[in-house]
């Protein structure tokens, strides 16, 4: 009688353990595969997002010196047009281009011409801004031309931190647009230069 009730004891206690572990399981918090297949669902819409315009503040620092100015830029596939403007207007530049290849005017009406905006910026104005990359990177995308070193999402699935093609791109904060996540505050930096950016106006069509 005694051994039954001992082993019935047991079996009670096993069961109960087992019991609040299976609790605990359920109680534990969603695995990162769901914030990964929300974060693929969104990718795809953002690729969807091939034709834009924005306006936005840009602030770029080379070593000790710094400038900021205004951006105005316009995106219809592959085409894009974009405009540099500091303050009072002096100094403004557009670029011009394509995977083609591009065209800078000038503020004093001069024109050039590469076959990508990097090698121009560098060139004419010192600057490393990674064109290419960025308009990837303005939507909340990976450049899926270049390896990504590392990607952090945050808790609504979007990119927090982005380390690709040698550059660091943070977003500070997002604005939500027709079911869009887009970018609002984002900083870059390498080793040279840092840019900073605060988006004003989004308007685009699908």
């Amino acid at each position: 009688m005694y051994k039954s009730t001992f082993n019935d004891l047991i079996f009670c206690a096993l069961s109960l353990l087992m019991l609040i572990g299976t609790g605990c399981a359920m109680q534990s918090p969603a695995p990162d595969i769901d914030k990964a297949h929300v974060w693929e669902q969104s990718k795809l819409e953002l690729e969807k997002l091939r034709s834009w315009k924005l306006k936005a503040r840009i602030a770029i620092q080379l070593d000790k010196e710094g400038g900021s100015a205004s951006m105005d830029w316009k995106q219809s596939e592959d085409d894009y047009l974009i405009r540099i403007i500091p303050p009072f207007g002096r100094g403004a530049f557009e670029l011009n281009g394509n995977s083609e290849g591009v065209t800078m005017r000038g503020s004093d009406d001069q024109i050039f011409h590469a076959s990508n905006p990097e090698k121009l910026l560098q060139t004419h104005l010192g600057w490393q801004v990674p064109v290419s990359g960025l308009i990837y990177w303005i939507r909340g995308l990976p450049d899926p031309k270049v390896n990504v070193k590392t990607m952090v999402l945050d808790e609504q699935a979007r990119i927090q931190h982005l380390s690709q093609n040698s550059w660091d791109v943070s977003y500070k904060s997002y604005i939500q647009s027709d079911g869009l996540n887009l970018p609002k505050k984002m900083s870059m930096q390498n080793q040279d230069l840092k840019v900073k950016l605060v988006i004003r106006e989004w308007e685009f069509s699908l």
